[in-house]
């Protein structure tokens, strides 16, 4: 039981992690396309993963972002189909336990979408231009087809843009960068975070005021005690 807590709680900040890289799943993000800024976001998804799979390399983690895409697609497909029928997606009770954790790709996902927009490399090892083709072609075919079929806008969907307006905004490797630390923050009891969100603001104020320096930093230093 406990292995599979820490399989979900582990799998949780995958996600999240991943949701701090949209050049890896956005489409409408300017670095999307930039092989070279996708490589750099794939490096920190890979780093993370490795934390309980130290072994992993990049086609592993292709793989389960895509598993992951792929279980939500479906879910989300259940949900839109029984609002269609007249249930209504807000009386719809998601049964993929991550699903809340990944609605930021409800926008990237069309209801008649058979192919995912991470299916960047077919042969990640041998021909990566050619993984970034079928990328490119799987997302001009999900285009195609949501200008074919038009249909009301789903309650879900709705609401999900208005969270994600914000993530697809460009980002630089600051945003990146932030996104990792707001996954090991998480991991610290609130006392601990407390402390290192101090930390951290006295930091960034030295570092905006141009006082910082090499030395600025010391952690659990030892100070001896001025006698009385």
């Amino acid at each position: 039981m406990g292995d599979k807590k820490a399989e979900k709680e582990f799998i949780a900040e995958f996600i999240e992690v991943y949701r701090g890289l949209p050049a890896l799943w956005d489409v409408k993000c300017k670095d999307y396309t930039n092989r070279a800024k996708k490589g750099e976001q794939y490096d920190v998804l890979i780093e993370k993963y490795r934390e309980k799979y130290p072994d992993a390399e990049k086609q592993e983690v292709v793989k389960k972002v895509n598993s992951l895409r792929t279980n939500f697609r479906k879910e989300l497909k259940r949900i839109r189909d029984a609002d269609r029928s007249g249930a209504g997606a807000e009386d719809v009770e998601p049964t993929l336990w991550y699903f809340d954790e990944m609605k930021f790709l409800v926008t990237q996902e069309t209801p008649t979408a058979s192919i995912s927009t991470m299916d960047i490399s077919q042969d990640v090892h041998d021909n990566e231009d050619r993984g970034d083709a079928n990328e490119t072609r799987a997302v001009d075919d999900e285009s195609r087809q949501k200008n074919r079929k038009r249909k009301a806008p789903d309650p879900t969907e709705e609401l999900v843009k208005l969270a994600s307006k914000r993530l697809q905004q460009p980002q630089d490797d600051s945003d990146v960068v932030a996104a990792a630390w707001a996954v090991e923050l998480r991991k610290m009891d609130p006392q601990q975070q407390l402390f290192a969100k101090k930390a951290i603001n006295e930091i960034l104020f030295e570092g905006q005021m141009g006082t910082l320096h090499r030395s600025s930093v010391e952690i659990n230093v030892s100070r001896v005690a001025t006698p009385l």
